[in-house]
């Protein structure tokens, strides 16, 4: 047995180099139950996923003061020994095993996947939820239920193992996985900071289950590589302990710079498509001055203008010529720069669909297109529709997606910056921009195939687009849809995709306050600076609960009615609401809006039966709570040396007379009823 052992951790390694033991020496929590470290899949003729296991090879282990080395000169495949060559090194940094492995291919197989560093027999307290970053945040209070419900039936093997996995940079916002309990957890990230395609992956064995990580160095025969570095880390404390380990290591190369004065005033837009893909017109030119009026009723002056051009939205991108239709070319731009005396305008482009009805497919599109192994383009379909059926089923649009890589795509995305430009936006959007792609097999792209780093090429891409518009219009905002921490290093503000920020559980006639799945919190928390929006709110339902969650997190409004085909008029209690929820907003902006968020750290709160969140500016914090189940209920809140100051509400809230706190600061009592939401403000003692 291989060991290394410091106060925090004892690692041990079988002979046979079988994980034995990951015990948090603090806890007595032993994480590791036995099984292989790593497995390799190849490609021999046209037999896929040849599987070589860890555990069925024999390594040679090195053992020094603070490293473990486990060296397979061959691996074993099915009684046979290739001539594929596997180093494992191991150590201990504080409260952290930190690991690497290096491969070298010298058999005439193509060498696609790396699965490392793996923990089977994963035990975990039955309290020990899932963290994961998968939109921004998601918890899984019991993670063997979860991958149960994703039984593939006829698609995977599903009668040796069931598998649940979420790709980084993806819908997997940070690259790590947590499993938090109340005060200690596991931690397990993957620090490459060549941004390669990755995926967190979880698999049940029968009872037993199993996690780690997957990556794709495409090895051909004599070629090698070097994959590091990965962190499994039985740390103490909250989850938040495990976030600011991420960011640590997240800013070695996160620099993100300043957005304009706009974009950090800015509250919220209204999303409107005026011209839809199947050629219903919502509005035309001269309605954005009542679209204007509309959201201003609301506290909101900005518009995502959508659907914009002579296709309509979903259509014809990336053709964006103003409509004659619509008023035409002059009198877009009027109405734009009308809007924008007391108001922002931010133009909508998406950011890799081309539509294969397009000159510009037929001309550049098909050739810049993202390939796969076949040689066959990626598509996407879009259909929307009225009030039929016909164009419903029959009627959708087909996209390719374009390979960032390819230098015609950035000068076309330009054409779109300057086209903003033109018309006095103040914002430019790049819909999709921040989202995972299909990893492109074109070699006349000039990227390596696959292209396992497509993704790291669409967020130099956002780069790219950022530096161009601040050279041309330096106030020009840079926005883009999907959330990752790679491609958020570079832009102004994310519009966040489907399910990131929504509060989607409805606590309405509950006496208990439910448990979350979507955990936006995780992605706010390791990065507090990034200006997002909430998403879904799309009618005039359970508006005060939902316009309250955007204000605890921090988020802007994404006012979106009816799918965009309206403006908050149509839903008058939204409408009104929200106008007071931005009163609060301006009133507090240097914290709500541009404070640094500090989740639920930062502050105490005696009840937690009610939401709270942090906010800190200089020698101010503001202390956000809601609570929407109980009928009504009290908290005392404190901010440690803090003297509290003053408070604003939405709703019935009471708020006592302040009263010795902790240190030299003062505590509050407040009375939340359901729906009510305070802010109240500290100020750091003399």
């Amino acid at each position: 047995m291989a060991v290394l052992e410091n106060e925090f951790i004892r690692l041990e390694i079988s002979e046979k180099g079988t994980l034995e033991g990951l015990l948090n020496k603090k806890t007595g929590q032993q994480y590791a139950g036995g099984g292989g470290l790593w497995r390799l899949y190849f490609q021999i003729d046209d037999q896929m996923d040849r599987e070589v296991l860890g555990c069925e090879c024999e390594p040679q282990i090195t053992l020094s003061a603070n490293r473990i080395e486990l060296s397979y000169p061959t691996v074993n495949y099915q009684g046979r020994q290739l001539m594929v060559s596997v180093l494992i090194a191991a150590w201990l940094d504080g409260d952290e095993t930190r690991w690497s492995i290096e491969l070298e291919n010298n058999e005439d197989i193509m060498l696609h996947e790396c699965e490392f560093p793996l923990v089977h027999n994963l035990q975990l307290k039955p309290e020990q939820p899932l963290l994961w970053s998968d939109r921004g945040g998601m918890i899984f209070p019991d993670i063997r239920q979860e991958i149960k419900r994703g039984f593939t039936h006829y698609v995977a093997s599903d009668h040796l193992f069931l598998h649940k996995d979420v790709e980084y940079p993806g819908t997997a916002t940070t690259n790590c996985f947590v499993f938090p309990a109340e005060q200690e957890g596991l931690y397990c990230a993957c620090y490459d900071e060549t941004f390669g395609e990755t995926l967190h992956m979880f698999r049940l064995y029968g009872a037993a289950l199993e996690c780690g990580f997957a990556r794709y160095p495409c090895l051909a025969r004599g070629q090698n590589c070097r994959l590091e570095e990965y962190v499994l880390s039985p740390y103490i404390g909250s989850w938040h302990t495990a976030a600011q380990k991420y960011r640590t290591w997240a800013d070695k190369w996160f620099k993100h710079q300043t957005p304009p004065e706009w974009v950090k005033a800015m509250k919220g837009w209204q999303r409107i498509i005026l011209k839809h893909q199947y050629g219903e017109i919502h509005y035309d030119y001269e309605d954005i001055a009542k679209i204007h009026e509309d959201g201003l009723e609301a506290g909101i002056d900005g518009l995502h203008l959508f659907g914009w051009w002579k296709g309509g939205m979903d259509n014809s991108n990336p053709d964006y010529i103003a409509d004659n239709s619509l008023g035409g070319h002059e009198k877009l731009k009027e109405q734009i720069q009308k809007f924008q005396k007391n108001g922002s305008v931010i133009l909508y482009c998406n950011g890799r669909l081309i539509d294969l009805d397009t000159d510009y497919y037929k001309t550049v599109g098909k050739r810049i297109s993202i390939k796969d192994k076949f040689g066959a383009e990626i598509r996407d379909a879009y259909k929307f529709s009225a009030s039929g059926t016909y164009t419903r089923h029959f009627g959708n649009r087909t996209f390719t997606a374009a390979c960032p890589a390819c230098p015609e795509w950035l000068d076309k995305m330009k054409e779109v910056v300057d086209l903003a430009i033109e018309y006095g936006c103040k914002g430019v959007f790049f819909d999709q921009l921040g989202m995972n792609e299909f990893p492109c097999f074109d070699p006349t792209h000039g990227h390596e195939v696959p292209f396992m780093h497509i993704s790291r090429k669409k967020a130099e891409l956002v780069r790219e687009l950022r530096d161009y518009a601040r050279s041309k219009a330096p106030k020009l905002g840079i926005g883009i849809e999907c959330l990752t921490d790679l491609s958020a290093s570079y832009c102004d503000f994310i519009h966040s995709f489907p399910g990131f920020a929504e509060a989607s559980n409805d606590w309405e006639g509950k006496s208990e306050k439910p448990v979350l799945t979507c955990f936006i919190d995780w992605f706010r928390y390791c990065f507090p600076e990034i200006i997002m929006t909430d998403r879904e709110i799309r009618d005039d339902t359970d508006v005060e609960r939902r316009v309250n969650h955007a204000l605890l997190k921090g988020l802007r409004s994404d006012v979106e009615i009816y799918r965009c085909r309206r403006t908050i008029a149509e839903t008058p209690n939204y409408s009104a609401y929200l106008a007071k929820a931005n009163v609060l907003r301006d009133k507090y902006a240097e914290l709500i809006l541009n404070g640094k968020y500090l989740d639920t750290t930062g502050f105490n709160c005696d009840n937690s039966e009610v939401e709270g969140r942090a906010f800190v500016a200089g020698n101010k914090c503001a202390v956000v709570l809601t609570q929407s189940h109980l009928a009504q209920t009290k908290a005392v809140v404190s901010v440690a040396d803090s003297i509290f100051r003053e408070w604003g509400m939405l709703g019935e809230v009471l708020v006592e007379n302040s009263r010795p706190g902790p240190g030299n600061g003062t505590s509050v009592e407040v009375t939340l009823p359901r729906h009510g939401l305070a802010v109240l403000v500290f100020e750091t003692a003399n």
